[in-house]
């Protein structure tokens, strides 16, 4: 276990050439009652690790200084490091892969990081706002995958309302 890494721009690189690989971007789209529209969009920031290699989730915990690490159900010998909400994803995630860019998932980053200054300017409070929103979570996974709801019934539901 790590006790007090030296953050150095070298693992600084490293960390980020690895979040490339085992990181993802996420705006999730939940189901709520209690909000506009009926649902609530969250950014949110993975790494996944099985749980003999723990120890790199506790590093990227340290050097963002947020963030928790869970344990997945499925498969259950994987963890999971996430930062999710707006301020956090805005103040750590991003100023992060700005200095450090990311290689594979740069176009996954530049939706997320627009999703995410929108979210933080309160953009997506109007209707066409979080139409937008809507637009860039589906973007930022073309395929749907994990997606509970079609992008159809989200968009009729906000204009509905």
């Amino acid at each position: 276990m790590l006790i007090k890494p030296i953050f150095t721009e070298q693992l600084k690189w490293f960390l980020s050439g690895f979040i490339d690989g085992e990181g993802s971007f996420c705006l999730n789209i939940k189901r709520r009652q209690n909000v506009r529209y009926g649902f609530r969009i969250e950014p949110a920031f993975y790494v996944y690790q099985h749980e003999k290699s723990i120890y790199i989730l506790e590093l990227l915990r340290k050097m963002f200084e947020c963030g928790s690490i869970h344990r997945k159900t499925s498969p259950y010998n994987v963890f999971t490091y996430q930062i999710s909400g707006i301020k956090p994803c805005y103040e750590k995630v991003i100023p992060f892969f700005d200095k450090y860019p990311l290689i594979v998932k740069s176009k996954t980053f530049e939706i997320f990081k627009e999703g995410v200054d929108f979210m933080y300017r309160k953009e997506h409070l109007t209707k066409e706002g979080f139409l937008h929103l809507v637009d860039l979570a589906y973007e930022i996974n073309q395929q749907g995958k994990g997606k509970k709801w079609e992008k159809e019934d989200i968009v009729a539901r906000i204009l509905r309302d």
